[in-house]
């Protein structure tokens, strides 16, 4: 047989012929571990761990179903944004999880947000964790799992909770029946989708159905964090770029080598 395959297959069918002991079972089973730091100032978390092969398996199928499932942020098509999208896919698999948790208060994000004399998010930070951008913070204002703690400059509170912001069950039920999906051009995923507030909630804007619109998670940072705008128009919903062109989905213009 080795005279005519591969020394990879040669190494597989050595290694289903040598069963581990008990023993080298038992010291994988014992060896699992998974722990995360937080570094560069707690702007960025780093994972990391080791699994025995058989629940490990279940971590990389579950990772890349999810991956499949996610949408396709801008300019990351190709097949080297792979690491990125296995990223979203472990994000989205926890923000399903956390959504779905009975107990809301062990499982709620909490948000610190201060705010000026004008109402705009002056600084915030997640609770247990770091600061994060004013972007971060007014994104997760529009729709999310947490708990949003408002705070004037000396510290007072004012207000806690989600009622203001947040849409009422059957006003995501609406919501969700009008748009269908993600609004953005050439998504239209069910999955992962948020209620955003056209004219932000921290700005000013209210929530009713006429100044929300579905958007998934992804393409939601497009609008906070990647300077993006949305405009509603009645059914029309216009996604304008940083340079202030309406973007339209289609295929790119092809590369130049």
């Amino acid at each position: 047989m080795a005279s005519e395959v591969s020394v990879a297959t040669v190494r597989r069918r050595g290694d289903r012929t040598l069963n581990p002991s008990a023993e080298e079972t038992v010291a994988d089973e014992r060896a699992r571990r998974l722990e995360w730091w937080w570094f560069e100032d707690g702007r960025r978390l780093g994972i990391n761990g080791e699994l025995p092969a058989a629940q490990g398996a279940v971590v990389v199928r579950a990772l890349q179903r999810a991956a499949e499932r996610v949408p396709v942020m801008l300019g990351e098509e190709e097949p080297w944004s792979a690491d990125a999208r296995r990223a979203d896919a472990l994000v989205a698999l926890c923000s399903t999880a956390i959504a779905a948790d009975a107990d809301p208060d062990r499982a709620t994000v909490v948000l610190h947000a201060r705010v000026d004399e004008m109402g705009i998010v002056a600084e915030a930070e997640i609770e247990g964790a770091t600061a994060v951008p004013r972007s971060v913070a007014e994104r997760l204002l529009c729709d999310a799992r947490a708990q949003v703690v408002v705070e004037d400059g000396s510290g007072e509170v004012l207000q806690a909770g989600v009622a203001r912001r947040a849409p009422t069950p059957w006003m995501v039920r609406q919501l969700r029946y009008r748009d269908r999906g993600c609004r953005f051009p050439g998504c239209g995923t069910n999955a992962f989708t948020q209620a955003h507030h056209v004219r932000w909630w921290s700005r000013g804007g209210t929530t009713d159905l006429e100044n929300l619109v579905l958007v998934c998670s992804f393409h939601h940072r497009l609008v906070h964090e990647h300077s993006w705008a949305i405009r509603r128009d009645g059914a029309d919903v216009a996604w304008i770029t940083p340079d202030g062109e309406r973007y339209r989905a289609g295929p790119r213009a092809p590369t130049i080598v």
